[in-house]
């Protein structure tokens, strides 16, 4: 494949994320009006598609793919580290309202749900999907000897799969049943 076909499929897919990084944008611009959690999750949002961004245009400038790979992985890495730091940051938060609003009103917090099961499932089987999809593509696009192709297959398959079970997880104590 081109990388000219991939440059403009990466900045077709960055240009559609606008729905997310424009929204992470006003959240970073409002300062201290945000909470510092709802900041830290924003510059995660624009770390990740910022540097999608950049391996699409390393994609039209330099000749190699690798460079651009290894842009994009940087900045999912990043992100997901500092969407962990704002998940942290949120538990404190929501912990130190408990306790003040546990000074206003001292009736005991009712017990959270557990999460719907339904949900976590229908996540958890997209993201199989979709983690087995990335992986067969890697080892089925040739070009190279199988070793290394296997470890990316099966490094892609666990971190495609992680990242939706810990988007189900999210997304089941969201919505509970």
């Amino acid at each position: 494949m081109s990388h000219i076909v991939l440059a403009i499929g990466t900045a077709a897919i960055t240009a559609s994320g606008c729905v997310w990084y424009l929204p992470a944008i006003a959240d970073l611009q409002a300062g201290d009006d945000r909470p510092r959690s709802a900041r830290t999750a924003a510059a995660a949002c624009v770390t990740w598609w910022a540097c999608l961004a950049l391996a699409g245009g390393l994609l039209l400038t330099v000749p190699a793919w690798q460079p651009a790979a290894q842009i994009a992985l940087a900045g999912l890495v990043a992100g997901v580290l500092l969407r962990l730091r704002a998940h942290l940051q949120g538990r404190t938060e929501r912990r130190e309202a408990a306790v003040g609003w546990a000074l206003i009103d001292p009736a005991p917090a009712p017990l959270p749900a557990r999460p719907s099961p339904r949900a976590l499932l229908g996540w958890l089987l997209v993201g199989l999907a979709v983690a087995s999809l990335g992986a067969a593509s890697i080892l089925l696009s040739g070009g190279g000897p199988l070793a290394p192709r296997l470890a990316a297959a099966a490094g892609s398959a666990v971190a495609v799969s992680t990242a939706f079970l810990l988007i189900g997880l999210g997304n089941a104590r969201r919505h509970r049943a």
